[in-house]
């Protein structure tokens, strides 16, 4: 017959000092998924964006504010604070390209990037960058 060296009391102390080591591990990769999980989502929602201002843009006559404004009023509308998103036009700042002037059949690259300290959920400070969503369409 074997007989228990320990009593029962002392292997219920070990079992929180295991669940003390192993928890906040454990509670670091469910949160890590979940900000994985919430990073691909924002650039989806960066990639529609994009789409929407690229839409506006290739229809004749618009002019570049007409794709920073249905870009930033899309992420507004999906809860992502638009005033912090950058939206670019074939490489430069929305502002500052003159869509209506281009020919038709140009292609229009709109590209839409957030900080990820503006979108994530957890305090990421050690994440620097920003996320990213592109659309390219030609001009009508």
């Amino acid at each position: 017959m074997i007989v228990n060296q320990f009593p029962r009391r002392f292997r219920c102390a070990a079992a929180t000092v295991e669940f003390a080591f192993v928890a906040p591990i454990f509670f670091i990769m469910v949160l890590g998924l979940i900000e994985i999980g919430r990073a691909c989502m924002v650039t989806e929602l960066l990639n529609e964006a994009a789409r929407r201002g690229c839409r506006a843009g290739v229809i004749e006559g618009t002019n570049s504010t007409a794709i920073q404004t249905a870009a930033t009023n899309y992420l507004s509308g999906v809860g992502i604070n638009g005033e912090s998103a950058n939206v670019y036009v074939n490489d430069t700042p929305a502002g500052t390209t003159n869509v209506a002037t281009m020919p038709a059949y140009t292609e229009i690259t709109v590209v839409v990037t957030v900080p990820v300290s503006d979108v994530a959920w957890t305090p990421l400070w050690f994440v620097p960058g920003s996320l990213t969503g592109q659309y390219t369409m030609r001009r009508e």
